[in-house]
C-alpha cells in the first residue's frame, strides 16, 4: 500500500511539471484497418457484450498501451512524459505499477480536459484570469532565463584559481578503519590481549569473547575515524579510542581503553593518510558553484537595471495612508460618541461634518453638538448657535422638531410632576398641586 501510495504520488508530480496533455492522445483514433480489428469481449462465450478495440499489429510509435473513448495511448505518449520527470523519479515510473498509475493519470486528466472543453470553460471569468495570470508568469520567466543562458560560463583560468585560492575546501584528513572488542572490565580486557599477542585468532575471540552484539560476528568492525571527530560508531563519543587507535600501526592491538560502554580493544586494519582531492575531481563541483555565484551577480544586476527602465516612484507617505485601516462615517461618529468629555465629543462632531458633509452622520453630529452645549455644558448661547445652524442645513429633517423644542425649553427649570403613587391626603402634598408631592427634577428631553 506504502508503495502503490509513494508511485501515485510520483505520477502526480510528474504531471505537474510537464507541459500538460496535449499531444500526449497524440496517436489517431483506433480505425477498421490495416493495423488494428475490432474484436468482441469474450466473442463465442457471451453474446451482447460491445466490441473491444485492440492492435492488429506494432504501432510505430510502441505498442498501444491504452484506449479511452475514441483515443489511444500508446508508449510513446506515456515515454515522452516520463523523458520531463526530474530523474530521481523516473525509475520509480517505469515499474509496472508505477507506469499504470501514469496512464491511469493520463486519462483521467484528458478526460477532465475534454469535460471542460464540452462546457466552454474557456468563457469562464477565473478561467481567463488564470491563464492571464500563467502567461504573465511564463513570458517572465522565458525571458530571464533567456538571459541566464546568454551567460558566459566560467573560464578555465577561473575555475583553476578558485581551486588553488580555496584548497583547504578540498583536504580529506586522515582516517583509519578499527575493529573493537567489547568487554566488561579492565582485567578481562588484559587477559583477552595477552591470549591475541600469544597468537590467538582477532575473529575468533571477537566471535567469543566480545559484548558487541552487532559487530562481533563480523570481526568487530567499527569503521573509518577522523582525528576530526571523538564519534565512533557503535561506541559513541569516545576521544580516548579515537586518539590511542591514530597512535597504533597496522595490525597492532591496544591497550586496554575505557569507553562509555566498557572497555575496548582496538585493532588497526587499514590506514588512509591525509590527502587532497585532486583538481579534475571537483572541477564541476566548483563550476556549479561559480555559475550560482555568477547567477546571484547577474539577478542582482538586473533588478537594478529593472528599477532605472521602470522609471518608477514610491512613495512612502502614500504607503503610510494605504495602510491605515478604512474608516467608514459610522466609524467616525461612534468614536465621537465614546469619548468622555463633552468638549472632546463636540469637536470630533465636527471633524464628522467636515468629513463628511453629506453623509447622514453629519444630520446626527450637527444635532448632537447642540445637545451636548445644553445638556453636559450648560452653555445655552452656544447650544443655541448649534441648533440654530441644524436648522439652517436641514430645517425639514425629523430632529429639526427637536431642535426648535430644545431651544424653546433648554434654559427654563424643569416641570413639576406628580408621584403617582402618593396618598391622596398626605400631609405633604404641595396646596394646589392636586395632592400629589414634590417631584425631583425630570430630564429635559425633546
Amino acid at each position: 500500500m506504502i508503495r502503490a501510495f509513494r508511485l501515485r504520488s510520483a505520477a502526480f508530480l510528474l504531471l505537474a511539471v510537464s507541459a500538460g496533455l496535449a499531444g500526449c492522445s497524440g496517436g489517431p483514433a483506433p480505425e477498421a484497418g490495416a493495423g488494428a480489428t475490432a474484436k468482441a469481449a469474450g466473442a463465442g462465450k457471451t453474446a451482447g457484450r460491445p466490441g473491444v478495440w485492440h492492435p492488429g499489429k506494432a504501432d510505430t510509435l510502441g505498442p498501444v498501451v491504452a484506449i479511452y473513448g475514441n483515443r489511444r495511448l500508446t508508449r510513446h505518449d506515456v515515454d515522452s512524459i516520463i523523458a520531463t520527470a526530474p530523474p530521481d523519479i523516473r525509475p520509480r515510473l517505469r515499474t509496472p505499477d508505477g507506469y499504470r498509475q501514469l496512464i491511469e493519470r493520463l486519462i483521467f486528466e484528458d478526460t477532465v480536459i475534454r469535460m471542460a472543453e464540452r462546457e466552454k470553460i474557456e468563457s469562464d471569468s477565473t478561467y481567463k484570469a488564470e491563464i492571464e495570470k500563467a502567461v504573465r508568469s511564463a513570458k517572465m520567466r522565458v525571458y530571464y532565463n533567456r538571459r541566464l543562458a546568454a551567460l558566459p560560463p566560467p573560464s578555465d583560468s577561473l575555475v583553476r584559481a578558485t581551486y588553488d585560492a580555496n584548497i583547504a575546501q578540498y583536504h580529506i584528513p586522515a582516517r583509519i578503519r578499527v575493529r573493537h572488542i567489547q568487554l566488561a572490565t579492565q582485567r578481562e580486557a588484559r587477559d583477552v590481549r595477552a591470549r591475541l599477542v600469544k597468537g590467538a585468532l582477532w575473529d575468533e575471540v571477537c566471535k567469543s569473547r566480545s559484548q558487541d552484539a552487532v559487530s562481533k560476528d563480523r570481526g568487530g568492525l567499527v569503521g573509518y575515524l577522523s582525528k576530526e571527530a571523538d564519534l565512533v560508531p557503535g561506541i559513541g563519543t569516545a576521544p580516548a579510542i579515537v586518539a590511542g587507535a591514530f597512535a597504533l600501526k597496522e595490525d597492532e592491538i591496544s591497550q586496554p581503553l575505557k569507553g562509555p560502554k566498557g572497555w575496548h580493544l582496538i585493532r588497526v586494519d587499514n590506514r588512509e593518510e591525509a590527502t587532497v582531492q585532486p583538481f579534475e575531481q571537483v572541477r564541476a563541483r566548483i563550476v556549479l558553484d561559480l555559475e550560482g555565484k555568477i547567477q546571484d551577480e547577474f539577478s542582482a544586476a538586473f533588478t537594478d537595471s529593472l528599477k532605472g527602465l521602470a522609471n518608477g516612484s514610491i512613495f512612502d507617505d502614500s504607503i503610510a495612508v494605504a495602510l491605515q485601516p478604512v474608516r467608514t462615517p459610522v466609524d467616525y461618529f461612534k468614536e465621537a460618541q465614546a469619548a468622555i468629555q463633552p468638549q472632546d465629543r463636540i469637536d470630533l462632531y465636527k471633524g464628522v461634518i467636515q468629513k463628511f458633509p453629506n453623509d447622514s452622520v453629519a444630520v446626527q453630529a450637527r444635532f448632537m453638538i447642540g445637545f451636548t452645549y445644553a445638556e453636559e455644558l450648560g452653555d445655552y448661547e452656544a447650544a443655541k448657535a448649534a441648533f440654530e445652524d441644524f436648522l439652517q442645513h436641514h430645517p425639514t429633517h425629523e430632529l429639526a422638531t427637536s431642535a426648535r423644542w430644545m431651544m424653546e425649553n433648554m434654559d427654563k427649570p424643569p416641570p413639576t410632576m406628580q408621584d403617582d403613587n402618593a396618598p391622596a391626603d398626605s400631609s405633604d402634598a404641595t396646596p394646589g398641586a392636586g395632592g400629589g408631592t414634590q417631584p425631583e427634577k425630570a430630564r429635559r428631553s425633546p
